[in-house]
């Protein structure tokens, strides 16, 4: 769900170069988005038997997860740089009465946001820590039980 929710923001930059939507964009956009989680899950379903087997036959897990973690920061470490000169372009924001408003505003939702997810969190702590009794054990608890410890006879 995640990443169908990043990619529907990642696919609005692309909304104009998708073709044939017609009065279908957001169908053009699922679809989209659905071929890019197939694509992501099919180099998984490739990429971690071959790691497996690399790892298993020809360098050692330890050597290869530090030379594969070295290229994966390699190459982040290009992309960040390239979005950055590309950030730069763009004027930040002036900081007046508006832009604090706005920005107040979003604090206040991400307060709200915050105290919802702890009372949910609290809530379903108790539910399940709380003990479930039957109506019938119910019962057969609030007799007094007799001095042997056996519940009363009838």
């Amino acid at each position: 769900m995640f990443g169908l929710v990043h990619g529907f923001g990642f696919s609005f930059t692309l909304r104009e170069s998708l073709q044939f939507a017609g009065n279908h964009l957001m169908t053009a956009l699922f679809g989209f988005n659905i071929g890019v989680e197939i694509g992501q899950i099919a180099v998984l379903l490739v990429l971690i038997p071959a790691l497996d087997l690399l790892f298993k036959y020809v360098i050692a897990e330890w050597l290869g997860i530090i030379i594969l973690s070295a290229l994966i920061a390699h190459v982040a470490w290009h992309w960040m740089i390239e979005r950055g000169e590309r950030l730069a372009k763009f004027p930040f924001p002036k900081i007046d009465a508006a832009f604090l408003a706005s920005a107040m505003r979003g604090v206040m939702a991400m307060l709200i946001v915050a105290l919802a997810v702890l009372l949910a969190n609290s809530w379903l702590k108790r539910w399940i820590q709380s003990p479930k009794i039957s109506p019938a054990k119910d019962v057969i608890a609030k007799r007094p039980a007799s001095p042997a410890g056996l519940p009363p006879k009838r």
